[in-house]
Protein backbone atom coordinates (compact mmCIF):
# COMPACT_ATOMS: atom_id res chain seq x y z
CA UNK A 1 0.00 0.00 0.00
CA UNK A 2 3.09 2.37 0.74
CA UNK A 3 3.56 2.07 -3.18
CA UNK A 4 0.56 3.18 -4.06
CA UNK A 5 0.76 6.19 -1.96
CA UNK A 6 4.44 6.95 -3.50
CA UNK A 7 2.96 6.57 -7.01
CA UNK A 8 0.30 8.94 -6.46
CA UNK A 9 3.49 11.97 -4.72
CA UNK A 10 5.25 11.11 -8.10
CA UNK A 11 2.28 11.46 -10.51
CA UNK A 12 1.50 14.62 -8.24
CA UNK A 13 5.16 15.95 -8.39
CA UNK A 14 4.83 14.84 -12.55
CA UNK A 15 1.73 17.30 -12.52
CA UNK A 16 3.46 20.09 -11.02
CA UNK A 17 6.53 20.06 -12.89
CA UNK A 18 4.15 20.22 -15.91
CA UNK A 19 1.98 23.16 -14.67
CA UNK A 20 5.48 24.99 -13.70
CA UNK A 21 6.75 24.55 -17.37
CA UNK A 22 3.56 25.64 -18.87
CA UNK A 23 3.49 28.76 -16.62
CA UNK A 24 7.25 29.46 -17.63
CA UNK A 25 6.54 29.46 -21.41
CA UNK A 26 3.35 31.44 -20.61
CA UNK A 27 5.46 33.85 -19.65
CA UNK A 28 7.83 33.95 -22.20
CA UNK A 29 5.54 34.06 -24.67
CA UNK A 30 3.89 36.88 -23.00
CA UNK A 31 7.34 38.82 -22.42
CA UNK A 32 8.10 38.48 -26.26
CA UNK A 33 4.27 39.89 -26.43
CA UNK A 34 5.13 43.00 -24.53
CA UNK A 35 8.94 43.31 -25.86
CA UNK A 36 7.48 43.71 -29.66
CA UNK A 37 4.73 46.07 -28.70
CA UNK A 38 6.81 48.36 -26.84
CA UNK A 39 9.70 48.02 -30.06
CA UNK A 40 6.62 49.25 -32.15
CA UNK A 41 5.69 51.63 -30.54
CA UNK A 42 9.23 52.86 -30.57
CA UNK A 43 10.06 52.76 -33.54
CA UNK A 44 6.27 54.52 -34.28
CA UNK A 45 7.84 57.33 -32.15
CA UNK A 46 10.72 57.52 -33.68
CA UNK A 47 9.40 57.70 -37.19
CA UNK A 48 7.01 60.56 -36.20
CA UNK A 49 10.16 62.62 -34.72
CA UNK A 50 12.64 61.69 -36.54
CA UNK A 51 13.70 60.53 -39.93
CA UNK A 52 10.50 59.29 -41.80
CA UNK A 53 11.83 57.55 -45.09
CA UNK A 54 14.04 54.75 -44.99
CA UNK A 55 16.05 56.30 -48.77
CA UNK A 56 16.31 59.34 -46.44
CA UNK A 57 18.45 57.39 -43.26
CA UNK A 58 20.07 55.50 -45.98
CA UNK A 59 21.00 58.62 -48.24
CA UNK A 60 22.32 60.32 -44.56
CA UNK A 61 23.95 56.83 -43.62
CA UNK A 62 25.92 57.33 -47.22
CA UNK A 63 26.80 60.63 -46.37
CA UNK A 64 28.18 60.42 -43.28
CA UNK A 65 30.24 57.38 -44.02
CA UNK A 66 31.89 58.69 -47.09
CA UNK A 67 32.97 62.31 -45.99
CA UNK A 68 35.03 63.29 -43.12
CA UNK A 69 34.38 65.94 -40.35
CA UNK A 70 36.59 69.21 -40.75
CA UNK A 71 36.01 69.70 -37.39
CA UNK A 72 40.08 68.90 -37.07
CA UNK A 73 40.07 66.84 -33.68
CA UNK A 74 40.98 63.75 -35.89
CA UNK A 75 40.77 62.85 -39.37
CA UNK A 76 37.29 60.58 -38.79
CA UNK A 77 33.89 60.47 -40.91
CA UNK A 78 30.98 62.11 -39.74
CA UNK A 79 29.57 59.18 -38.91
CA UNK A 80 32.72 58.17 -36.00
CA UNK A 81 33.15 61.78 -34.74
CA UNK A 82 31.97 62.74 -31.40
CA UNK A 83 32.61 66.49 -31.62
CA UNK A 84 29.67 68.53 -31.63
CA UNK A 85 30.33 69.94 -35.22
CA UNK A 86 29.60 66.39 -36.92
CA UNK A 87 26.44 66.15 -35.26
CA UNK A 88 25.80 69.65 -36.54
CA UNK A 89 26.90 68.64 -40.13
CA UNK A 90 24.87 65.78 -39.90
CA UNK A 91 21.68 67.13 -38.94
CA UNK A 92 22.39 69.75 -41.81
CA UNK A 93 22.42 66.98 -43.92
CA UNK A 94 19.46 65.62 -42.66
CA UNK A 95 17.39 68.69 -43.39
CA UNK A 96 18.96 68.87 -46.81
CA UNK A 97 17.65 65.10 -47.78
CA UNK A 98 14.30 66.14 -46.57
CA UNK A 99 14.09 69.14 -48.58
CA UNK A 100 14.87 66.97 -51.44
CA UNK A 101 18.43 67.09 -52.46
CA UNK A 102 20.68 64.03 -53.51
CA UNK A 103 23.51 62.88 -51.77
CA UNK A 104 25.85 63.99 -54.55
CA UNK A 105 24.67 67.74 -54.74
CA UNK A 106 24.68 67.90 -50.72
CA UNK A 107 28.57 66.09 -51.05
CA UNK A 108 29.87 68.04 -53.80
CA UNK A 109 28.56 71.14 -52.07
CA UNK A 110 30.82 69.89 -48.72
CA UNK A 111 33.70 69.20 -50.62
CA UNK A 112 33.57 72.29 -52.81
CA UNK A 113 33.45 74.33 -49.43
CA UNK A 114 35.62 72.51 -47.51
CA UNK A 115 38.11 71.00 -49.88
CA UNK A 116 38.97 66.92 -51.41
CA UNK A 117 40.91 66.49 -48.84
CA UNK A 118 37.38 65.76 -46.91
CA UNK A 119 36.49 62.98 -49.03
CA UNK A 120 36.76 59.46 -47.28
CA UNK A 121 36.53 57.34 -50.80
CA UNK A 122 39.27 57.91 -52.90
CA UNK A 123 38.05 58.33 -56.42
CA UNK A 124 39.21 55.79 -58.90
CA UNK A 125 40.74 58.06 -61.28
CA UNK A 126 44.38 59.53 -62.19
CA UNK A 127 46.73 58.07 -59.66
CA UNK A 128 44.68 56.83 -57.55
CA UNK A 129 44.09 53.87 -60.57
CA UNK A 130 47.54 53.07 -58.94
CA UNK A 131 46.75 52.73 -55.44
CA UNK A 132 43.48 50.15 -56.96
CA UNK A 133 45.88 48.19 -59.04
CA UNK A 134 48.64 47.55 -57.15
CA UNK A 135 47.40 44.62 -54.35
CA UNK A 136 46.57 43.08 -57.53
CA UNK A 137 50.00 43.67 -59.68
CA UNK A 138 51.82 42.66 -56.45
CA UNK A 139 49.97 39.30 -55.87
CA UNK A 140 50.46 38.72 -59.79
CA UNK A 141 54.44 39.03 -58.97
CA UNK A 142 54.62 37.23 -56.05
CA UNK A 143 52.28 34.41 -57.61
CA UNK A 144 55.15 34.47 -60.79
CA UNK A 145 58.39 34.32 -58.09
CA UNK A 146 56.73 31.29 -56.08
CA UNK A 147 56.01 29.61 -59.51
CA UNK A 148 59.41 30.27 -61.00
CA UNK A 149 61.32 28.92 -57.43
CA UNK A 150 59.25 26.02 -57.72
CA UNK A 151 59.85 25.21 -61.19
CA UNK A 152 63.84 25.58 -60.64
CA UNK A 153 63.63 23.12 -57.60
CA UNK A 154 62.19 20.45 -59.25
CA UNK A 155 63.89 20.76 -62.42
CA UNK A 156 67.36 20.53 -60.20
CA UNK A 157 65.72 17.62 -58.36
CA UNK A 158 65.22 15.73 -61.54
CA UNK A 159 68.53 16.71 -62.96
CA UNK A 160 70.22 15.28 -59.61
CA UNK A 161 68.56 11.71 -60.21
CA UNK A 162 68.89 11.54 -63.59
CA UNK A 163 72.88 11.80 -62.62
CA UNK A 164 72.85 9.22 -60.10
CA UNK A 165 72.02 6.65 -62.93
CA UNK A 166 68.75 7.38 -65.16
CA UNK A 167 66.26 8.23 -62.70
CA UNK A 168 66.14 4.83 -61.06
CA UNK A 169 68.91 4.55 -58.50
CA UNK A 170 67.00 5.55 -55.75
CA UNK A 171 64.34 2.81 -56.87
CA UNK A 172 66.64 0.02 -56.83
CA UNK A 173 67.21 -2.52 -53.76
CA UNK A 174 70.72 -4.06 -53.48
CA UNK A 175 71.60 -7.65 -53.84
CA UNK A 176 72.07 -8.24 -50.64
CA UNK A 177 68.85 -6.64 -49.45
CA UNK A 178 67.11 -8.80 -51.57
CA UNK A 179 69.25 -11.91 -50.43
CA UNK A 180 68.52 -10.89 -46.53
CA UNK A 181 64.71 -10.60 -47.59
CA UNK A 182 64.69 -14.51 -48.98
CA UNK A 183 66.76 -15.63 -46.03
CA UNK A 184 64.52 -14.20 -43.37
CA UNK A 185 61.50 -15.14 -45.60
CA UNK A 186 62.82 -19.18 -45.74
CA UNK A 187 63.39 -19.16 -42.15
CA UNK A 188 60.23 -17.99 -41.64
CA UNK A 189 58.73 -20.69 -43.13
CA UNK A 190 60.66 -23.40 -41.73
CA UNK A 191 59.94 -21.92 -37.98
CA UNK A 192 55.92 -21.28 -38.49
Amino acid sequence: MKTRRFERMTISNEFLILNFLSIVVLLTVCSFIVNGYAQTEASQSAESAGVTDATVASDLDELLTTVYCYCGCTRETIEVCTCGTAMEIESNFQDRLLAGETVEQIRTDYLDTYGPQYYAVMPVEGINLLAYAMPVIILALIGGVVFVVLRRSTRSMQQAVSEDGSGEAGHQVSDETVQQVEAELERYKREG
